[in-house]
């Protein structure tokens, strides 16, 4: 009988046997990341050399450790593509490589840190446009979330935010939710820390703060420009956060990004940053919080009867058990991950009068949450219960995602 040891000692052969030593070592890096559908590609100064890791479906995989001449090598050729200085080591540096892929060009972020004597760390950030662009209706939206969404935004006032932690697909979500705005016949800005992708018939704005253009200088002079609608990369300072709060005010359409881990908490963050609680009442009319969960490869998916837990679980968030669930187990066609791509799960909470007035009065996170319950504003978990029972992605990955602290129902 073959024991678990063996088989993670096979597993991680075949993936490690994707970079083998080739003449150009750093061409087969980045397309067998491509190829394994990885956003990041990492560089690790290591005991004895240089790691290589790939992030797929937002998990650390480690790939390969060459070799400390190997690594310097690869290094050193990652800048001359960026264009940075490859002598200079002692510093940070910043760059970027346009990819030729399928006639089109990648955009790959690349960064360089020293890390130690002599050495050298490197991350590179490969952006994928989406495929079919930003349509909304690939975001996976219940039918009444979307209908929130698309009545929120074709009002053309107010602030939408879109909440999640890092890496959970924010900006993607709010370029998708402009796309319902025709931005043809619309001004629309953007201002961004850095410009992700490029959006069609918008004007868009980078933050370069060796320059002097700050998120809120850059804020301050979209103002200026006569917009219809403006989007923030992502609201992390002070003056920013008020400056997005008060256009919302004015009459203009703000879609904006922040960090919180739910809709409630989203209301605390933008107070925390220094909105006082009136504005974010008078401004806010939706919240859409999110996270990513990594979808089962179809091809060894495995099904089982759900535990009298999990059947608990269900029941807590007033949901039917489902007769069958799928575990991850990992094949060829997988990479053996047992999982293949990512899809989001949602909270949308639309802010209405009542909701609008308890914000003003300063209400305190948990009641806001209860209150949502009560008005059937439900958490990502349920959410995320339901792509279970669809079989979309297992238990597990459930547990690894969710805030279980805020299941009320």
């Amino acid at each position: 009988m073959v024991n678990s040891s063996e088989i993670t000692q096979k597993k991680n052969k075949e993936r490690y046997s994707l970079i083998a030593s080739q003449p150009d070592p750093f061409k087969t890096i980045i397309w067998n990341a491509i190829y394994e559908g990885a956003t990041d590609i990492h560089l690790n100064a290591a005991e004895g050399g240089t790691l290589i890791l790939y992030r797929v479906d937002g998990i650390i995989h480690e790939k390969r450790l060459l070799s400390e001449t190997e690594g310097r090598q690869l290094i050193n050729q990652i800048k001359t593509a960026a264009k940075l200085n490859a002598t200079k080591s002692f510093m940070p540096q910043e760059g970027q490589i346009k990819w030729p892929d399928d006639e089109t060009l990648r955009d790959i972020r690349v960064t360089v840190v020293p890390a130690g004597k002599n050495a050298e760390s490197a991350h590179m950030r490969i952006l994928s446009f989406p495929q079919e662009g930003w349509k909304i209706s690939n975001l996976g939206l219940s039918e009444d979330d979307l209908q929130n969404v698309s009545s929120t935004v074709n009002s053309m006032n107010g602030l939408v935010l879109v909440s999640g932690v890092t890496g959970s697909g924010k900006t993607t979500t709010m370029y998708s939710f402009a796309s319902l705005a025709d931005l043809r016949t619309k001004m629309a800005f953007s201002i961004e820390d850095p410009i992700e992708f490029n959006v069609p018939y918008a004007q868009q704005l980078e933050v370069d703060e060796r320059h002097g253009l700050t998120m809120y200088q850059g804020l301050q002079t979209i103002l200026r420009m006569d917009p219809d609608l403006v989007m923030v990369g992502e609201i992390r300072d002070r003056d920013s956060a008020i400056v997005t709060s008060r256009a919302a005010l004015s009459g203009k359409l703000v879609l904006a990004t922040i960090h919180a881990k739910d809709a409630a908490g989203t209301v605390d963050a933008l107070h925390y940053l220094g909105v006082p609680y009136y504005i974010i009442g008078g401004s806010v009319k939706l919240i859409v919080s999110q996270n990513l969960m990594r979808r089962l490869c179809p091809s060894c998916a495995e099904e089982r009867t759900p535990s009298q837990e999990e059947k608990e679980l269900f029941a807590e968030a007033n949901l039917d058990a489902p007769k069958k669930i799928f575990d991850a187990t990992g094949c060829k066609e997988c990479n053996f991950y047992g999982y293949q791509g990512l899809f989001a799960i949602f909270e949308v909470a639309r802010i209405d009068h009542d909701t609008a007035h308890m914000i003003t009065d300063g209400i305190h996170q948990q009641q806001l949450r209860d209150h949502f319950r009560k008005i059937n504003i439900y958490p990502m978990l349920v959410d995320g219960l339901k792509k279970v029972a669809q079989g979309i992605t297992s238990i597990d990955e459930l547990y690894r995602v969710c805030d279980f602290t805020t299941k009320s129902k």
